[in-house]
């Protein structure tokens, strides 16, 4: 079962035990037990398939985090995350098979979407995941072509709004060194 403390850590990050993030617990013991790794181990790379409840797991399951540049979201809508050693490129994916709806009649709504889940609903299903058998599972070795992102060039002044930025991640527009914001690259636009 999973270690009591991680998911405290896990609900303190995301607010409940919700389904995903006790599925997402599980996955990450299972996965960290047989890479045979602790949390924390700064050679790690961990990759969630979803944007949702799994990627809060994930980070506090193994420590890997956006803010350490080790943990990623490949969002394919699916219940799955990889976890991977930086030194090998090895790691092992693990996700749910197609009929673990059969766990239970909650784990069939959840999963399926037939319903939202009340909140005793979600708790109870959350409890359960925390056990959920590996059968339930596909555990899968594979080979990760991605290392951490640390953007490491040197910093460089933009000439239009004087934010200090990394230069590999800006453009250049004519003679002029500008952040991706101010050049309509990023995920806002300066008013």
């Amino acid at each position: 079962m999973v270690d009591k403390e991680i998911v405290e850590l896990a609900v303190k990050l995301h607010g409940h035990l919700a389904p995903g993030i006790a599925l997402g617990l599980r996955m990450s013991e299972i996965v960290m037990e047989r890479l045979g790794v602790e949390r924390g181990n700064k050679r790690l790379i961990g990759i969630s398939e979803t944007a949702r409840c799994l990627a809060d797991a994930m980070q506090a399951a193994t420590g890997c985090t956006l803010g350490h540049g080790n943990a990623f979201v490949e969002d394919y809508g699916k219940l799955a995350l990889t976890i991977t050693s930086t030194e090998t490129g090895a790691g092992i994916r693990v996700s749910l098979k197609n009929n673990a709806y059969e766990f239970s009649e909650l784990m069939k709504k959840w999963m399926m979407r037939q319903g939202k889940l009340t909140h005793p609903e979600e708790d109870g299903l959350g409890a359960e995941l925390l056990k959920l058998d590996e059968k339930y599972l596909n555990i899968q070795e594979v080979i990760v072509n991605r290392d951490q992102d640390f953007e490491s060039s040197k910093i460089v002044e933009c000439i239009q709004c004087g934010d200090l930025i990394p230069e590999g991640l800006t453009s250049v527009v004519g003679n002029k060194t500008i952040c991706l914001v101010c050049s309509g690259q990023g995920y806002c636009r300066i008013l």
